[in-house]
Parts: C-alpha cells; sequence; structure tokens
C-alpha cells in the first residue's frame, strides 16, 4: 500500500524499512520505553529484524506496514508509529506507537499521531481511529488527549500484562471521522 510521507517540525513519518532494523534495536533495548507494551526489551538486532518482518508482512494484506518517525537532522529512526488490527466491517484501525527515550517531552509523539490521524481519514479514508492505552501509561494518555480522541470506556482489568504480572485497566479512545472533520475547521 502507498502510503504518503509526512513532514513536520523537522520530523518525517516514512513507511518502516528493513534497514530500519538497528535504530529499532536502540529503542526496543531499552526496557523502560517499552515497559507498557506486551513484548520484551531487545537483546540482540535479529529480535528486532524479526519485528520489523512482522510489519512488512502487512503488504501481503494490502495493509499500511507502519511508519518509522525519522529526525531528519540525523535521517535516524526514532521512533514507530502504525495502524493496526483493522476491522474492514467497520473500516477502522487501532494505531501503536513507540519512542526512543531521548526524544520524550518534546510533543514529537503528539505531533505524529496528529498526522497519522490526518493519513488513517484523508488518504486510507477510515471510518473510525481507536486508539488503547494502559491507566498507568500517563504519557500515552495525554498524547491521546492533546489529539482530542473521545474517551469511550475504560475496562477495569481487562489486560493481564506479563510483565508486571498483574492486571490493569485499558483505556480507549475514538477518533471518528465526523469527529475529526468537525474539529478542523
Amino acid at each position: 500500500m502507498n502510503m504518503p510521507e509526512v513532514t513536520f517540525d523537522g520530523y518525517l513519518l516514512r513507511t518502516l524499512s528493513i534497514n530500519d532494523y538497528q535504530d529499532y534495536f536502540e529503542i526496543g533495548r531499552n526496557a523502560e520505553a517499552i515497559k507498557f507494551l506486551t513484548w520484551r526489551a531487545f537483546h540482540k538486532k535479529k529480535e528486532a529484524k524479526h519485528m520489523l518482518q512482522t510489519y512488512l508482512k502487512r503488504a501481503f494484506r494490502n495493509e499500511p506496514i507502519g511508519y518509522a518517525i525519522v529526525d531528519v537532522s540525523s535521517n535516524k529512526m526514532i521512533g514507530i508509529i502504525e495502524f493496526h488490527t483493522f476491522d474492514y466491517l467497520k473500516n477502522q484501525a487501532e494505531v501503536g506507537y513507540l519512542l526512543h527515550q531521548d526524544y520524550w517531552h518534546k510533543g514529537i509523539m503528539s505531533k505524529a499521531v496528529k498526522a497519522l490521524l490526518k493519513v488513517g481519514f484523508e488518504h486510507l479514508e477510515l471510518d473510525k481511529i481507536i486508539i488503547r492505552s494502559l491507566r498507568e501509561n500517563i504519557a500515552s494518555l495525554k498524547v491521546i488527549e492533546r489529539n482530542d480522541l473521545e474517551l469511550i470506556s475504560i475496562d477495569k482489568n481487562a489486560h493481564y500484562h506479563e510483565k508486571t504480572k498483574t492486571f490493569h485497566d485499558i483505556f480507549t479512545y475514538i477518533m471518528t471521522k465526523e469527529r475529526y472533520y468537525g474539529t478542523k475547521t
């Protein structure tokens, strides 16, 4: 699927490539950066390469592979943002994202989500975009709320997190195309 490149404030969203595995390894080996994700920190570069291959397989389903978030000044991939869990009957998808810890608290992910919402509604013509987050992932909740998504549910103890060995509440937010186009004016 041909996805548009997007630029904002010295950053670029471009389709992921297998060649991104070294930068992805740098991001994913940091246990703090991935503590809310279901997978464990990378120990070897081949683990990052294997995970990127799973993104690339989406092309066989005619789904977007996902975006590398690139710092244009260094040409380094500093994160990933992607559509996943497509529901073709409802014409919707979920969004996931991850950012290198050195780039936290700079507003980059909020702007990347804004750009992805635009791609989702204006390029993919989705009807709804969903983002879920654990209650404890305060930074992610702030990113979601900065982008004006609507909180539609809080599912108590809905996710058992293998790393923490505890249950967590899941917050589910949506942006509908009607809300998106209504808030653009």
